[in-house]
């Protein structure tokens, strides 16, 4: 069936980048140059290498997944490839750290719950089959997707620790942003939407930190970086 035909796939794609992380890793270590060449000997192997960063390939299909299924917004990007590819070399970037560092683990039942978001994305289950096997994802794969997700997660937590906001800041928030907290035409209390504010202004807070950090990062990186606009939006 679909399902199968989609589990098959997502196979021979692993074998696949598996085959490309042996050919380029030894390469990496030479330098950018080198990652380069080593990406174009291999573009043919695995559907279309876009990138290079922090050791992890990042394919076309990589891109096309990660929109399709929701775990990358491009928002109003004009070229929504070019946006998702930023995020995603990122996101490599940040695994590679997260790997020296090793935070513990996310626990079974918040992978289940990630996964759940992902399937409630769609209007049916066969919808969600399909796009998978559009990207050449399986279940496997998608789940350790949103596991490594849940590590970068707990990761920022344990870094970037920030100090809360007190009333007068929390109060300065609900009265500049009306239409974040009106719902059915009416403003919700102050005292009712007060813990998302909490949690909106710590979440800002850590990703200006993040931020900065991943730009010390991109600095710091041999990143190959090989999308064009001509590849395809």
């Amino acid at each position: 069936g679909r399902g199968q035909r989609a589990e098959g796939r997502g196979q021979i794609r692993e074998v696949r980048f598996r085959i490309g992380c042996l050919v380029l890793g030894a390469s990496l270590m030479a330098g950018g140059a080198r990652a380069a060449a080593a990406a174009d000997e291999i573009d043919e192997i695995i559907d279309r290498v876009l990138a290079v960063a922090g050791g992890y390939l990042i394919m076309q299909s990589d891109v096309m997944a990660a929109r399709d299924l929701g775990l990358v917004s491009p928002g109003n990007a004009s070229d929504p490839t070019r946006e998702v590819l930023s995020r995603l070399i990122d996101r490599a970037l940040v695994l590679a750290e997260v790997d020296r560092y090793a935070p513990p683990e996310p626990a079974a039942d918040l992978v289940d719950r990630a996964v759940q978001a992902v399937r409630d994305r769609f209007a049916t289950p066969q919808a969600m089959v399909l796009a998978m096997a559009r990207v050449g994802m399986d279940d496997t794969h998608l789940r350790e997707t949103l596991r490594q997700d849940l590590r970068i997660r707990a990761y920022y937590d344990q870094r970037f620790t920030v100090a809360p906001p007190g009333d007068e800041e929390l109060g300065r928030y609900y009265r500049e942003h009306p239409d974040t907290f009106t719902r059915n035409g009416a403003l919700a209390s102050f005292a009712d939407v007060r813990q998302d504010i909490i949690q909106t202004i710590l979440a800002d807070r850590r990703r200006t930190l993040a931020d900065e950090w991943i730009a010390g990062l991109r600095r710091r990186a041999d990143i190959v970086d090989r999308y064009s606009s001509s590849v395809g939006k």
